[in-house]
């Protein structure tokens, strides 16, 4: 079985990345927790690949030390960046609460997060028809 049919690996590059950054920037789970509110476990889970980072850590890697969004999702490119190289915020969002505007935006510069998180999304949509049927109904009234 792949990595990508293989959900205990499928994000295991992306995780041993984010691993390797917190050991670079001398944080423990515990330190991470504490500064993020994400649970150590959940740290964890993203870096032995079983879950898919949130953007909420993503947000905290970038706005709090520079990390390089490219580097997490691809290995590429240096792990971090300059406060010049990141790139302004370019988009009115609206309604939309500041975890989606970050996500968006950060995808829309990378295709490989784009990618995986239309895949996502996609197989949301399949397996949840149902559920966002009613919602739209509901929406339209």
């Amino acid at each position: 079985m792949d990595k990508q049919n293989n959900p205990g690996e499928k994000y295991q590059d992306m995780g041993k990345r984010l691993k390797n950054i917190r050991n670079t920037l001398d944080y423990t789970l515990d330190r991470v927790y504490k500064e993020t509110g994400i649970s150590r476990s959940y740290i964890s889970e993203f870096e032995r690949g079983r879950k898919l980072v949130t953007s909420k850590y993503l947000k905290f890697l970038i706005d709090s030390h520079n990390v390089n969004l490219n580097f997490i999702f691809s290995g590429k490119g240096e792990m971090f960046i300059s406060h010049q190289e990141r790139q302004p915020e370019l988009y009115d969002f609206g309604k939309f609460d500041a975890e989606i505007k970050d996500l968006l935006l950060h995808i829309t510069h990378i295709p490989n997060a784009m990618y995986e998180v239309l895949g996502h999304f996609s197989e949301y949509k399949m397996r949840k028809a149902d559920l966002i049927k009613q919602a739209l109904i509901t929406l339209n009234r």
